[in-house]
């Protein structure tokens, strides 16, 4: 029996539990209805059904324009992953089913999701047997890949990093986390042209796949960056597969990035992305 390790959240947001009973507590959207919409990318605004999963190989830690540290906007799903719950698949998949309703995308994300690689195969499968028209979207730092996987996800959103990206030990005593290695041996796990270019070429190859190289920027001249170590090195991309975000997982840290984000965007002709879970709910977890 496949299993896989879960953020607090898990799936997300919920009204019924894997066995179709009502949860007590109300989704952190306030709604009472399972759901919500996609917040970032080209599938913005579209209601989705999200399952995070805990773990995950980077520990991103960016430097805002203010000089504070801003870290990974999920850090329960990768730089503590103390209250992850081990769930079955099929336990997975009927909670998915039981709060699906009318939505037509689930949305996996992490952590990284490949590092489940297995359990979330099996898991997709079972779910494509009940809802064979089901839309899956996988959101990955683009640095692990795995054929078979692939070859069931309809959408990659995928986030190559930046130099700011990095942690240091300045970032880590500033922030007060815990890494498991020393923060330069992260630098050679960060890019992984190969395996970008196997994603890029799939979605090139298999009809009804497609996908997003979104960037979170902090600065304009990180723009010059991702060209020579991402763009200039891989092909079959368009300017509107390439998607620029703002740094910030508060309201107060977009405010320092969001409108040079979309200045830039529009300077080389790339696509601009919101984080409507931050605008609309502050990014709390389980929105």
């Amino acid at each position: 029996m496949s299993q896989l390790f879960l953020a607090p959240e898990g799936i997300f947001p919920a009204t019924k539990d894997a066995a179709g009973n009502p949860i007590k507590k109300k989704p952190a959207t306030g709604f009472t209805i399972p759901g919500t919409i996609q917040g970032e990318g080209k599938m913005a605004g579209l209601p989705a059904l999200f399952l995070r999963l805990s773990g995950c190989n980077l520990r991103c830690m960016w430097t805002l324009p203010d000089g504070n540290i801003s870290i990974c906007d999920t850090p329960h799903a990768s730089f503590s992953t103390d209250f992850e719950t081990l769930v079955s698949t099929e336990d997975a998949v009927r909670k998915i089913l039981h709060n699906l309703g009318h939505i037509s995308l689930l949305i996996v994300s992490g952590g990284e999701p490949l590092i489940q690689a297995e359990g979330l195969t099996e898991l997709i499968k079972q779910l494509r047997a009940e809802k064979p028209d089901l839309m899956v979207a996988l959101e990955t730092n683009g640095t692990i890949y795995n054929r078979e996987l692939a070859d069931l996800v309809n959408f990659f959103s995928i986030s190559p990093k930046l130099k700011n990206a990095l942690p240091s030990l300045e970032k880590v005593k500033s922030a007060g986390v815990i890494l498991p290695i020393e923060p330069e041996n992260y630098k050679k796990l960060q890019i992984n042209i190969r395996v970008l270019q196997q994603y890029i070429d799939l979605c090139k190859n298999s009809p009804g796949k497609d996908f997003q190289l979104k960037f979170v920027i902090s600065s304009k001249a990180e723009t010059s960056e991702l060209k020579r170590q991402y763009l200039d090195q891989l092909s079959g991309w368009q300017r509107g597969d390439i998607v620029l975000m703002p740094l910030g997982s508060t309201p107060e840290e977009l405010a320092q990035t969001r409108l040079m984000a979309m200045k830039t965007a529009i300077e080389n002709g790339y696509r601009y992305s919101p984080r409507l879970q931050v605008t609309y709910f502050d990014g709390i977890a389980g929105v």
